[in-house]
């Protein structure tokens, strides 16, 4: 059970706007607005680390919600070092914690 940058790495160089796929083992990807068990969404926090299991994801310039569902994402970030983290959550965007999260560093040229 874990999420995962598909195209990232800790410590990968990109140049903005950079594309980030992501990638989710053990739930399925199901949109936001409903709560069905075993399902959820991705969200990157930028910056911020991982959001504590139950935590309502807030929606602001640094937790980018992906509730449609989606597994691409487009990110523009300014020049210099970034924390990205994957955040998964339910369909009423309540983070699953930390076994659901995964964080990277990249720098952005």
């Amino acid at each position: 059970k874990k999420v995962f940058f598909k195209n990232l790495n800790n410590g990968d160089t990109v140049v903005s706007p950079f594309v980030v796929e992501m990638g989710v083992h053990g739930l399925k990807i199901h949109p936001a607005g409903e709560l069905k068990t075993g399902t959820g969404h991705h969200h990157i926090i930028i910056d911020k680390g991982f959001m504590k299991f139950g935590e309502i994801i807030p929606m602001d310039a640094n937790h980018l919600h992906y509730g449609k569902g989606d597994t691409i994402a487009s990110l523009t970030l300014t020049q210099g070092l970034h924390q990205l983290t994957l955040q998964f959550a339910n369909g009423l965007h309540m983070s699953y914690g930390e076994q659901f999260s995964n964080t990277i560093n990249v720098y952005v040229k």
